[in-house]
């Protein structure tokens, strides 16, 4: 099995419990491969103000902000110890967590735009590894009129304003023919109910129809 695992920054506090019980669950005895995509947290939010003040180009933000993304992934090994990566095409046995930058600036798969995030690109690490996509954040999942919504089409999500999940991430999705599950990462159980593909609650976000 491989899944790809996105923690995103809203779970720095967290982000070390959801890991250790990932390691702990998925300890490679049984082959399973599960990557960690980091978010970007109070690392990018840092690097959004700095653009905006300084009128930093649409170029430069974008690397500044997968850099931001980097610095998270350091503080998750710095707190787990967990094993890393910078290839997507190298992708162990057990839980690793991607250092993305060189990765990213190697093939530029993505526009560069504040609308893709890390959302988005950790859909493409799912997409090019052919891996199972599970967002995690600090809420139960997309929600709409006060309900957190089990089932969504990538079409509906794209429709909708402000989510948990950045602008681009619906129509990736949909071009690829993607699904992806959002699930809170402050309860870690979740996230590995979701990496097994057992019933959790949480937003399934339908791509491939």
């Amino acid at each position: 099995m491989k899944a790809v695992v996105k923690i995103g920054g809203s779970l720095i506090k967290n982000a070390p419990s959801i890991i250790k019980n990932l390691q702990r669950h998925f300890d490679g005895s049984k082959g399973d491969r599960i990557l960690i995509v980091p978010g970007g947290g109070v690392f990018v939010a840092s690097i959004k103000k700095i653009c905006s003040r300084y009128s930093i180009k649409s170029d430069a933000s974008h690397w500044m902000a997968v850099l931001s993304m980097q610095q998270y992934a350091y503080y998750m090994i710095d707190k787990t110890g967990v094993n890393s990566t910078d290839s997507i095409n190298d992708f162990p046995v057990g839980v690793s967590l991607l250092l993305p930058y060189k990765e990213l600036i190697k093939k530029d798969p993505l526009p560069h735009s504040w609308n893709v995030t890390s959302d988005t690109i950790a859909a493409w690490v799912a997409k090019e590894t052919e891996a199972h996509y599970v967002k995690a954040t600090d809420v139960d999942g997309v929600i709409a009129e006060d309900i957190v919504q089990e089932i969504l089409t990538a079409k509906e999500l794209s429709k909708m304003e402000l989510t948990c999940v950045d602008r681009a991430l619906p129509g990736f999705l949909m071009e690829n023919r993607m699904d992806c599950i959002v699930v809170n990462g402050k309860f870690p159980e979740r996230v590995i109910d979701a990496v097994l593909g057992e019933n959790v609650v949480g937003t399934h976000i339908k791509g491939n129809i």
